[in-house]
């Protein structure tokens, strides 16, 4: 590895000479870094301090981010922000403190202080000040057919966690769209969950300016505020517990009920996609068609591979027989011309294949499936009948209905029961999964009994506690 040695400094020298010490460098960095010098030239750049990396930018003429006019219309559409509120947010954002400190779990399970990304908007009530004249300007205020008072200006204040950030908003209901996001202002923030801590830290700030609000007078008309968002947010916002009291919420049982049945049926489609391999019935179904193309795809397949290993021993004889007789011997042409029939008949097995391969991969519909069925009319010969407008969901008559524990018995049975008569080597592994899911529904039955009481005294809610261990 050849280094010059020279008297002058880079500064000083040629072009000529600068550029042959960058070739030795280049040549010097890839014996270095076995062989990747541009990585190891980014770790000599970050090893700059910032001062050094802006003036080997400056230099290198990289002063500025471009970005063309097309993106600068992608970016101001995808905001939903109108150009001159880009400028005054551009103006607002310059020369602010965009940190705070939030909280967040630590690594010990307990919580701590972080700093982390904060926009807000000092003057809330500037801002809905602002808007309202806008609106009233262009005559876009409307009262909804006298839904909202005459008198009255109604406003929605509310928050939404969304990916790894919080934002807090308000709207003006006072127009056609009220629920629109060209109609919702983002007032706060920040890059933190929405605890009660991490709200308290970013809102309280508007604490005053919201309570002027409530009630203000703008022009003629009263404002009045709402709180809006979902249950977790609202509860929060207002101090309370949440849901606490006994018996638990109705969606609570339906939740854990639908998750179990989701199990049985998820074992059962699990038999339908066995089945389908060993099915030949004709096709009056999604199964049926689904079981006849499966099996297609796999003859196509066998086929399909042994129509490969011949073209490649055809290849190797046409080489073959080049070598010994020559390519312009009959024998040699006769060759040639069964490897291009070869040729064009893996092209149209391919084809089929890839057919096949498309339809298999579409599945069947699952309620179509055999062991399915089976499970659904055990369902309706216990009197549960699910909601076929509100995608086959439960209600609460349902769970009482199909808790007992007869019907527990007929439904997990339907599993074995269909096995016996559609999987006969598949009957062992069917009735222990049956007994699994049984004890599974019947825990669940024996919770659901307790708790489905008006009150519960003691005894019962030691026994509950007892159940729910188990």
């Amino acid at each position: 590895m050849k280094l010059t040695k020279d008297r002058h400094p880079t500064t000083a020298a040629c072009s000529r000479t600068v550029k042959t010490r960058c070739s030795e460098m280049h040549t010097a960095r890839s014996v270095i870094s076995g062989g990747e010098p541009s990585a190891l030239l980014e770790s000599e750049v970050l090893t700059l301090n910032d001062e050094e990396k802006k003036s080997l930018l400056e230099k290198a003429g990289i002063t500025n981010v471009s970005i063309s006019p097309a993106e600068v219309l992608a970016i101001k559409t995808g905001l939903t922000i109108p150009w001159n509120r880009l400028r005054i947010l551009r103006r607002r954002i310059v020369g602010s403190n965009l940190k705070g400190l939030f909280s967040f779990p630590s690594t010990s399970g307990g919580e701590e202080l972080r700093v982390a990304a904060l926009v807000d908007i000092p003057d809330v009530v500037l801002k809905v000040v602002d808007l309202l004249e806008e609106n009233q300007r262009t005559g876009r205020l409307t009262w909804h057919d006298g839904v909202i008072p005459a008198s009255e200006i109604w406003l929605k204040l509310g928050g939404d966690k969304g990916g790894g950030s919080f934002k807090m908003n308000f709207q003006i209901v006072n127009v056609a769209a009220p629920n629109s996001v060209h109609n919702t202002c983002v007032f706060c923030c920040f890059e933190a969950d929405d605890t009660v801590t991490n709200l308290h830290i970013a809102l309280d700030r508007y604490k005053d300016q919201v309570a002027h609000l409530q009630g203000m007078q703008w022009r003629q008309y009263t404002i009045k505020l709402f709180m809006c968002g979902d249950y977790e947010f609202i509860t929060r916002m207002y101090g309370l517990s949440g849901a606490s009291g006994l018996p638990p919420g109705l969606h609570i049982t339906l939740g854990i009920f639908t998750k179990l049945y989701g199990l049985l049926e998820d074992e059962c489609h699990a038999l339908d996609l066995e089945l389908a391999l060993l099915s030949s019935e004709e096709a009056h179904s999604s199964f049926d068609t689904y079981s006849q193309e499966l099996q297609m795809l796999r003859s196509l397949q066998s086929e399909l591979k042994q129509a490969e290993e011949a073209y490649a021993v055809l290849q190797q004889m046409i080489t073959y027989v080049s070598l010994v007789i020559g390519e312009k011997d009959p024998v040699t042409a006769d060759f040639f011309v069964q490897c291009e029939e070869k040729k064009k008949y893996l092209g149209k097995l391919e084809a089929e294949v890839a057919k096949s391969k498309a339809i298999v991969e579409k599945g069947f519909s699952k309620k179509e499936g055999p062991f399915v069925k089976a499970l659904d009319d055990a369902l309706q010969s216990i009197g549960v009948h699910r909601q076929q407008y509100f995608g086959g969901a439960f209600v609460g008559n349902h769970v009482h209905q199909a808790l007992k524990e007869c019907n527990i018995q007929k439904l997990c049975r339907s599993l074995c029961e269909t096995a016996k008569n559609k999987l006969p080597h598949r009957s062992t592994q069917a009735e222990h999964r049956t007994e699994i899911l049984v004890k599974a529904f019947s825990m669940f039955a024996r919770c659901h009994n307790i708790y489905d009481h008006n009150f519960i005294d003691e005894t019962q809610a030691h026994a509950l506690e007892e159940a729910v261990g188990e």
